[in-house]
């Protein structure tokens, strides 16, 4: 009778650890789903909402939500927001030995216009500058905000494209650093992560972009991943990332150091 018992009692016991273990994946599942945090999902329709009220709002935001809803809070907020001056305060952000994550679409920020549009939209180019110039000079007043200007006084912004290539080049010599174009080989690029160079990669489509993008690989794990900090993304940078899959995207890519 008491085995009996026993056994009863651990099916009960087997049934209730797995119904709390479901109940954690489906938490997880809707903490992940449109974004990324709890209600983002809530988020991204009060955003739509936001935009059906106020068709004088830029049309970009739109889009912007549709192919990222990780900008809810950003698209929701551009009645309150843009327009507005922004304290932009990285001295936390910046850190010694490594390279900070800077997201386009920050609020301190995001609204700027680069060109013809919000650096929300077209200033992945300057958000990676700024995170290497920052992270290799720890030099916190260089924000995206400034590099976006930098970008523009300097004649590296290209109507109709954004960012030119040269940005990456001769701009980051204008602004101090060692910029070297490298081959899109990787025992290269692994040479140059080993010894501390982040890397400034353009991308054609792929796992980050339908059209273009710039992205920073910012170290190497010992199991031979890379690092990445997606300048659109902090789900895509907060995961670490097969080097070959990111080489089939790559159109070319440049290794920084002081």
């Amino acid at each position: 009778m008491g085995r009996r018992y026993r056994k009863r009692k651990k099916r009960r016991m087997g049934l209730v650890i797995a119904a709390i273990a479901a109940a954690v994946l489906f938490t997880t599942a809707l903490k992940y789903q449109e974004g990324g945090s709890f209600g983002s999902g809530r988020n991204v329709a009060q955003a739509r909402q936001e935009l059906r009220k106020h068709s004088d709002y830029p049309k970009s935001l739109e889009t912007l939500l549709e192919n990222n809803p990780e900008t809810a809070d950003f698209v929701k907020n551009y009645g309150n927001e843009a327009g507005k001056h922004h304290k932009i305060d990285l001295t936390k952000e910046v850190k010694q030995g490594e390279i900070p994550l800077f997201l386009q679409w920050d609020q301190r920020w995001g609204y700027e216009y680069y060109g013809n549009d919000m650096i929300a939209v077209d200033g992945c180019g300057p958000t990676c500058l700024s995170m290497v110039v920052a992270g290799l000079t720890q030099d916190a007043s260089f924000s995206p905000l400034k590099a976006a200007q930098f970008a523009e006084q300097k004649g590296f912004y290209v109507e109709g494209s954004g960012s030119s290539w040269s940005l990456m080049s001769e701009g980051a010599q204008k602004l101090g650093l060692t910029a070297n174009e490298i081959s899109l080989d990787e025992s290269v690029i692994r040479r140059e992560l080993h010894a501390g160079h982040p890397i400034i990669c353009v991308l054609g489509p792929g796992d980050f972009t339908s059209s273009g993008h710039f992205i920073v690989l910012t170290g190497i794990n010992n199991d031979g991943t890379v690092n990445v900090n997606d300048p659109n993304s902090k789900i895509r940078s907060g995961k670490t990332w097969d080097l070959q899959r990111i080489m089939g995207q790559v159109r070319n890519l440049w290794s920084y150091q002081v």
